[in-house]
């Protein structure tokens, strides 16, 4: 786990490439990207799990590995 802040971030409007990606049963829905920037100065991309109209260029966040995938990242409140 990492805590850093929102450098910048994009909507991913379109299913990526598979495989890797499996779409759920009930269809693709667009979610954000974005690189979080942590105490070292380093960017993580990750998968934001935020709501859409939430998302703010600086804001807290926490950055969790996700196992052989793209690491998450959640609002630090």
């Amino acid at each position: 786990m990492s805590l850093g802040v929102l450098w910048t971030w994009t909507v991913q409007r379109f299913p990526p490439k598979s495989p890797p990606y499996e779409a759920p049963a009930s269809g693709f829905v667009p979610f954000a990207v974005g690189y979080v920037e942590v105490a070292d100065g380093s960017r993580i991309e990750a998968v934001l799990d935020v709501e859409l109209s939430a998302v703010r260029i600086g804001m807290p966040l926490r950055v969790e590995e996700a196992e052989g995938r793209v690491p998450r990242a959640r609002e630090v409140s």
